[in-house]
C-alpha cells in the first residue's frame, strides 16, 4: 500500500473534508480507490480497490458510480495523479445550491481554475464536462465536489482552498456577499500559476518545460499581459530596500496564516522586503480573514477590538499576485492601520516584531469570525 495515500487519507479525515466520499490515485492502467465506508484514519490493504476499464463494470451501487467518476477524472489528463469526492460541511452546502463558485480568492483560481462549475448530474460525463477549461474541481449536485490534482499533496491543498472559498461564500451571504476577481485578471492569474508550476514540476521530474506543455514564449507573453493589466488597476510600487529576517522569524511567518496560501510574488516580497518603515509584515490567510478579503471591502472593527486593530481595516483592490510589485496599493491605503485587506487574496499584517503580529492576527481573525458567523 502507498504510504502517501495512508497519510493523506488521515489528513482528509482529521480536517473533516470527507464524510462519505472517496480518495483515488493513479495506479498502472487504472486507479486505486478507497472502499465504501473505509476508515480513512487508519487505512489497510483491504480498504483499497484497484479499478481499471476491464473490471469497472463488475462493481455495483454507489461504489461503482464513484469509481467511474474518479476513473474518468484522473484518466482525462496525463498529469493528474489523484482525485477525491469530498463533502465537507461547506462544500456540501454549496453543492446543494447548484451554482458555480466565482473567482472570489486567487488561491481558488490557481488551484481549482477560473471558476468552479456545478455538474448538471452526478454522472461521469457531466462531471468531466464541468471540469473542462483546465479546471481541477467541480461541484456535484447535493453530493459535494470532485477535486483532482497532480499529486496527493496538490489534491489535499486544492480541497483545502475549495473548502475555505466555499465557507467564505456561504458566511458572506448575509453581509453583502463576496466579490469576484476581474475575469481577465482571473484568467491571467490562473495561466501564470499553471505555467510556472508546470515548469517547476518538469524540472523536479527531470523533464523540460516543453514536455510538460509549457511554452517559454507563452509564459513571457502571459506575464507581460499580466503586468500591463496590473498597471491599469494599480500604480507600480516604489523600489524598497531589502531587510534581513532570522530563520526563526521566517518559520513564524509560515504558521501565521493557519490555512495555506499558494506561493506567489506578493508573499515573497513581504518576507524579504522592508515595505513598512522597518516593521515586519506577513500575509494572513486564515478562514475568516480570507472570507473578509473575498468580500473585497474595508472591515469595520467592533469597539472591543479597536485598541488593537483601530476603527477600520482598509482594503486594497485585487491585484495580480503572480507578478512583481503587486502590493503597491497596500502602501497607498494602509495609512496608520496595523493591517490591510488585499481583496480576493488575504490580509497584510504588520508589526514591530512577530509577537505583535501574532497578536494582531489572532485578534483580527476573532473579530472577522464574530462579524461573519
Amino acid at each position: 500500500m502507498s504510504s502517501e495515500i495512508v497519510m493523506y487519507a488521515k489528513k482528509f479525515y482529521e480536517m473533516k473534508y470527507i464524510e462519505s466520499g472517496y480518495i483515488a490515485e493513479r495506479k498502472d492502467d487504472g486507479i486505486l480507490i478507497t472502499a465504501t465506508g473505509a476508515n480513512l484514519a487508519n487505512l489497510k490493504d483491504e480498504d483499497l480497490v484497484f479499478v481499471n476499464d476491464k473490471n469497472i463494470e463488475t462493481f455495483e451501487g454507489n461504489f461503482r458510480a464513484a469509481a467511474v467518476i474518479l476513473f474518468c477524472a484522473i484518466r482525462q489528463s496525463k498529469v493528474i495523479e489523484a482525485a477525491a469526492i469530498v463533502d465537507s460541511d461547506s462544500i456540501l452546502k454549496l453543492s446543494s445550491k447548484r451554482r458555480a463558485l466565482k473567482p472570489i480568492l486567487d488561491d481558488l483560481v490557481k488551484l481549482c481554475g477560473i471558476s468552479v462549475k456545478c455538474a448538471t448530474k452526478n454522472v461521469a460525463a457531466e462531471v468531466v464536462t464541468a471540469l473542462a477549461g483546465q479546471r481541477n474541481a467541480c461541484f456535484m449536485p447535493d453530493a459535494g465536489a470532485l477535486v483532482r490534482g497532480r499529486s496527493l499533496e496538490e489534491l489535499f491543498n486544492t480541497v483545502a482552498v475549495l473548502d475555505k472559498a466555499a465557507h467564505a461564500e456561504l458566511i458572506a451571504e448575509d453581509k453583502g456577499g463576496t466579490q469576484s476577481m476581474n475575469p481577465v485578471e482571473a484568467f491571467l492569474e490562473c495561466m501564470l500559476y499553471k505555467l510556472k508550476s508546470s515548469k517547476t514540476a518538469g524540472k523536479q521530474n527531470g523533464t523540460d518545460g516543453e514536455q510538460m506543455g509549457v511554452d517559454e514564449k507563452t509564459e513571457q507573453v502571459t506575464e507581460q499581459q499580466g503586468e500591463q493589466q496590473n498597471e491599469q488597476s494599480a500604480e507600480n510600487s516604489d523600489n524598497v530596500e531589502e531587510s534581513e529576517q532570522s530563520n526563526a522569524e521566517q518559520q513564524n511567518v509560515q504558521s501565521i496564516g493557519e490555512n495555506l496560501c499558494v506561493k506567489c510574488n506578493a508573499c515573497d516580497n513581504l518576507t524579504t522586503l522592508n515595505l513598512f518603515e522597518g516593521k515586519l509584515a506577513v500575509l494572513m490567510h486564515s478562514y475568516y480573514a480570507s472570507a473578509a478579503s473575498a468580500m473585497g471591502k474595508p472591515f469595520e472593527v467592533q469597539e472591543k477590538y479597536a485598541d488593537i486593530l483601530g476603527q477600520q481595516i482598509p482594503c486594497a483592490p485585487s491585484t495580480l499576485v503572480c507578478i512583481k510589485n503587486s502590493l503597491g496599493k497596500v502602501k497607498d491605503v494602509i495609512g496608520e492601520a496595523p493591517a490591510c485587506i488585499v481583496a480576493q487574496h488575504g490580509v497584510v499584517v504588520r508589526g514591530k516584531d512577530m509577537d505583535e503580529i501574532k497578536k494582531i492576527c489572532a485578534t483580527l481573525e476573532k473579530a472577522c469570525e464574530e462579524y461573519l458567523a
